[in-house]
């Protein structure tokens, strides 16, 4: 499983130079309003991913670092170094975006590799709960037909994307696993487990639903029954991260999560790291929030932007 080692930025919002060595496991960014997180998360993601970065700052990237450098765990590097000719900005609708059109990548041995080769080792995600929230789909030219809602957010669009991911990969797990021997029998057992995690997770958050849920993830109350998209931001939040993370089915990743406790009661907050581990141990997550003491059992993975800076 390779992991990200280290997150060095140089002259980053010309406060300093931004270092953090991170834990294999569990890491927590804390930090004011304003202080860099979620720009670190989505310029490291862009990194990775070789994804359009959205960009908050309206074009202001100079003044943002001079140099961004990812160490990973087989001490392979991702190197970003910033000029006009690395950097190319879009404008998406009302979306501004900007594409990294050229980054270094060495290995251990200090070699010129490829970025593929990097990204093959490397499954990355990312979520970005805020954006997520206030961004309408039709600002980025997605208004699927067959959404409930007349305006869904990107929120709505990304949950019913991750039903639908989630509903194909178990139907074709389980036709690729028909044979009737004993080996077939006991993959179809741990895959099952794997998928009904998510269900086990989510009646954990979402207590005052009645149970089972089904894969439509319908939801009944009091007799009445109702879609997911008329759910409050919240619990669309933790359905969205739990199918996410359930969605990796247990394989190594490495995953962003800025502010994933975005509008959830502090009962949430307190178990949420903890619960997505246990739903895939296999995975390093990277999380940015404004409420890092409440988090139970991780607070020595704790750690504040002003603590990373070095002036």
């Amino acid at each position: 499983m390779v992991t990200i080692k280290k997150i060095e930025i140089k002259g980053f919002f010309s406060q300093g130079d931004f270092e953090w060595n991170l834990n294999p496991v569990v890491n927590i960014l804390g930090g004011k309003n304003g202080s860099g997180k979620s720009t670190i998360f989505k310029m490291c993601y862009a990194m990775l991913s070789d994804e359009n970065l959205l960009m908050s700052m309206e074009g202001s990237v100079k003044k943002i670092f001079k140099e961004l450098t990812l160490t990973f765990s087989n001490n392979w590097t991702l190197y970003w170094p910033y000029d006009s000719e690395t950097l190319r900005l879009n404008f998406n609708g009302k979306v501004p975006s900007a594409h990294v059109e050229s980054i270094l990548v060495k290995d251990e041995q200090g070699n010129a590799r490829k970025l593929n080769e990097l990204q093959v080792q490397v499954c990355i995600k990312l979520i970005n709960s805020f954006e997520q929230h206030l961004d309408k789909a039709v600002q980025y030219g997605q208004q699927p037909n067959s959404m409930p809602l007349n305006d869904p957010t990107m929120l709505d669009l990304m949950i019913k994307d991750q039903i639908d991911l989630r509903n194909k990969d178990f139907s074709e797990t389980m036709e690729n696993l028909m044979d009737s021997t004993d080996e077939a029998e006991e993959k179809r057992k741990e895959y099952t487990a794997i998928y009904k995690n998510t269900y086990a997770a989510l009646e954990k958050f979402l207590t005052g639903y009645e149970k089972p849920f089904k894969s439509t993830f319908d939801f009944s109350k009091n007799g009445e029954k109702f879609g997911y998209e008329h759910l409050s931001m919240g619990e669309k939040q933790i359905l969205l991260l739990l199918l996410m993370v359930g969605n990796t089915k247990q394989q190594p990743c490495v995953f962003f999560m800025d502010e994933p406790d975005l509008s959830m009661h502090i009962d949430w907050k307190e178990n949420l790291v903890t619960e997505l581990h246990k739903l895939n141990p296999n995975m390093q997550i990277i999380l940015s929030t404004h409420a890092p003491s409440v988090i139970t059992g991780w607070h020595d993975k704790v750690k504040e932007v002003s603590q990373l800076i070095k002036k």
